[in-house]
């Protein structure tokens, strides 16, 4: 696509050095720039990728976008107020702006984003609406075939390529798991979201965020995107929770459309008579329309029922029917690492889930605990260069909800592990025969399970369905599926 072209998405303070070129690529990382690039310097939390604009230009790049001007004369200088809005506008352009003609669903919120991207997905795709891509933590891609994700939103120029790609097999439309990295960082900057839900916010991420008001504002930031200028579609639709005080904060004062679920009255799709087990989830759905029908889930959890409903609220922005809204709700058999169990019967229940914030913990442990086990064992770490505030909460929570705690590693990064395990045991009760420091995860699972009991569960909680450790800079193999099913083994051994 020829430069002219392509920055006509922006509005430049200044252009330096203009010279008609066909762009084959755009990147903001210099390491991956080819000859007849674009490189965006954007500014990130390591570094400013103004200082890497000459090692751009020595690999072929061709023009840059800066905030700043360069002195490097050779290439073309694209000067903007904000590199990182502009290069999501430029991926947009670059892909033939795939988005506008796509239904775009985003999903926002601190915990069940990815359910509740899944169950819409579903949804869709077994109804008549059309096919519908999903983009999130677990994978991008369509529900048949996902592509493995190194971030939950994917930065602008990888996004652009999978909408795009999505549109030329035939997707009607998109949903996508939107972070308050992303808000914050541009990378949906353009996008005109037909349905955005809002799942709960509670604490978290707040190692990038300056408070947690701050990371409500992004969250507030997004819904507001629905309305707000400088949208070309019509307003989106907010779909959002009433149960979670600080969603129904925001969607309560919300301008746009709406539509709000919950289990109260007050709500305009209410869940009723919920009954969960190890057998399945069930509730009747009352949709606005007045419409009431029982649905029979196969995800497990009193939080399937919430995931359900934001699922169900956006199905019916879409213009989906009640039927076919319960039909995908009842066919979604897992979502990959979210309370997924092994064992049962003779041998004790083991579920893995990726939930890692104190609420997300707490309703967790709490659905095990209704399920009258004999003893419950849980096993759980703290991520590193992380939040340190909330080790403490967690440790907490799990000691109060459990019968016995393992404390372990759950992706360490470059911190001390000692430091991490210490953050943690300073909000639990020292001391207790009942609490076990492992530091190696695998070990802590082969203890925890080995210990357990025919009737007793152990909820190997943090990372799901991730299927690796990292230490240090280094991702390392390692599956908490596989680790409980040897572990499984071994016990039947006994």
């Amino acid at each position: 696509m020829k430069l002219s072209k392509l920055i006509e998405a922006l509005e430049p303070t200044e252009i330096r050095n203009f010279k008609e070129v066909d762009i084959l690529g755009i990147s903001d990382d210099s390491r991956t720039v080819s000859r007849g690039w674009l490189f965006a310097a954007v500014k990130g939390t390591q570094s400013d990728g103004r200082e890497f604009v000459g090692e751009a230009i020595e690999r072929g790049a061709v023009a840059c976008i800066t905030e700043k001007p360069i002195e490097e004369e050779n290439v073309a200088n694209v000067v903007v107020e904000d590199s990182a809005k502009a290069l999501a506008l430029v991926a947009s352009r670059f892909y033939e702006n795939p988005a506008d003609s796509l239904v775009v669903c985003g999903v926002t919120g601190t915990n069940g984003k990815t359910s509740t991207a899944h169950l819409l997905n579903s949804i869709a795709g077994s109804s008549s609406w059309g096919e519908m891509g999903i983009i999130g933590t677990i994978g991008h891609g369509t529900a048949q075939q996902l592509e493995r994700a190194a971030h939950t939103t994917p930065e602008p120029v990888t996004l652009h390529r999978l909408l795009r790609e999505m549109k030329d097999i035939g997707c009607r439309g998109v949903v996508m798991e939107v972070s308050s990295h992303a808000v914050r960082q541009q990378r949906t900057s353009g996008i005109d979201f037909s349905v955005g839900i809002l799942t709960n916010v509670t604490r978290d991420h707040l190692d990038y965020h300056n408070s947690l008001e701050d990371y409500v504002a992004a969250k507030r930031e997004f819904c507001e995107s629905l309305a707000g200028p400088p949208r070309q579609k019509r307003s989106g639709t907010l779909v959002y929770s009433r149960e979670d005080p600080t969603a129904r904060v925001i969607g309560e004062s919300f301008p746009g459309e709406k539509i709000s679920v919950g289990v109260d009255r007050g709500a305009d799709i209410i869940a009723a008579g919920i009954e969960t087990s190890l057998r399945g989830t069930g509730f009747t759905l009352c949709m606005p329309d007045g419409s009431s029908f029982p649905v029979q889930m196969k995800l497990l959890g009193r939080f399937s029922v919430s995931n359900a409903l934001l699922a169900a609220g956006a199905a019916h922005a879409l213009g989906i029917m009640p039927l076919e809204i319960k039909h995908g709700l009842e066919v979604l058999d897992r979502v990959p690492g979210r309370f997924e169990t092994l064992g049962g019967g003779e041998r004790p229940l083991i579920v893995i889930d990726y939930c890692h914030t104190p609420d997300s913990v707490e309703m967790t442990l709490s659905f095990c605990r209704g399920l009258n086990p004999k003893r419950l064992i849980t096993v759980f770490g703290c991520g590193g260069d992380r939040d340190r505030g909330k080790r403490p909460l967690m440790g907490r929570v799990v000691e109060e909800l459990s019968d016995a705690c393992y404390v372990t590693e759950d992706n360490p990064r470059t911190e001390s592990l000692q430091q991490i395990l210490e953050d943690t045991l300073s909000g639990m009760q020292q001391g207790s025969e009942n609490l076990h420091v492992v530091a190696d995860r695998s070990m802590a699972i082969q203890s925890a399970v080995g210990q357990a009991e025919e009737g007793e569960i152990v909820a190997i909680i943090g990372k799901g369905h991730e299927d690796y450790q990292i230490i240090g800079t280094k991702k390392h193999y390692f599956s908490d599926r596989e680790e409980a099913d040897r572990a499984l083994r071994e016990w039947s051994k006994r």
